[in-house]
């Protein structure tokens, strides 16, 4: 792959539809768009195997990025010489050990664990069933949760789980466990990487919906926000649509790639 222009898209909410998770209406622009060549990055707290069950709909081989920016994959498509896989995360039982450890209990029993929940709650929690909920259910280094406790709680264990190293990212539908790692974290290593590999210009692309994304949003030269006026982005090329997922999705990423044209053009 010859690429120039790179984008790292969060999949809930973002490419895919918040209810039903369809992006039927979204895969005949990414053909187009692969078939420019430009790199499309999945970055989501999506696990491994439910990324590859999503690119087997799609009928595609991308790298992408699991667990919100805990491993990196795939890399070696975009050149052979690059590691297949890029841990930067450590294990969820680790992470958990210490989170247990340091957290006070009564602020532990407000964390109802999805891993935890009957399969009725967990698909009613997450929204899925089949093949798709059990995918959802291996994880390597995260544990979704929903808080059951104040607002005050809420800051207190984020505040807590800071300090201990580790992090708690919010989600459109749970909160997430895990270490500090993100998705801008992620992205950055893929660029730096990229950039190393490659003497032309690169011009990134972000696409999310949830404050989880924002640190991936940031990181990228064309931030694109999906139906969330609450995530504030300092950035003159950021792009807002109303449009939900997958629509929106289409909406951005054509607005993104015109002002990359505009900019080619002006500096051709």
């Amino acid at each position: 792959m010859n690429n120039n222009v790179l984008i790292f898209t969060d999949l809930d909410g973002s490419l895919l539809n918040k209810k039903k998770f369809h992006f039927t209406k979204a895969k005949k622009y990414i053909r187009e768009l692969m078939s420019k060549d430009v790199l499309i990055i999945p970055n989501t707290s999506k696990t491994e195997n439910e990324i590859k069950l999503f690119l087997k709909e799609l009928n595609l081989k991308l790298p992408f990025i699991s667990e919100n920016g805990s491993e990196i994959h795939n890399i070696n498509l975009i050149k052979k010489k690059l590691p297949k896989k890029i841990t930067l995360a450590r294990t969820k039982k680790i992470i958990y050990k210490i989170f247990e450890k340091n957290t006070d209990k009564t602020i532990l029993d407000k964390c109802d664990f999805v891993y935890r929940m009957s399969k009725k709650n967990q698909t009613k929690v997450l929204g899925l069933r089949g093949k798709k909920l059990q995918a959802s259910l291996k994880r390597k280094f995260t544990y979704p949760f929903i808080f059951k406790g104040t607002i005050a709680q809420k800051n207190s264990l984020l505040s807590n789980s800071s300090k201990l190293g580790i992090s708690i990212q919010e989600g459109g539908r749970v909160m997430n466990l895990g270490d500090k790692v993100n998705k801008g974290l992620a992205s950055r290593k893929v660029i730096k990487i990229l950039k190393n590999n490659k003497k032309s210009h690169l011009s990134t692309i972000a696409v999310g919906d949830n404050t989880n994304d924002l640190s991936m949003l940031k990181t990228s030269n064309y931030p694109c926000i999906i139906s969330n006026k609450s995530i504030k982005i300092n950035n003159k090329n950021k792009i807002f649509t109303n449009r939900p997922a997958p629509m929106g999705w289409v909406t951005v990423v054509k607005k993104a790639m015109d002002k990359i044209e505009a900019r080619n053009l002006n500096h051709g």
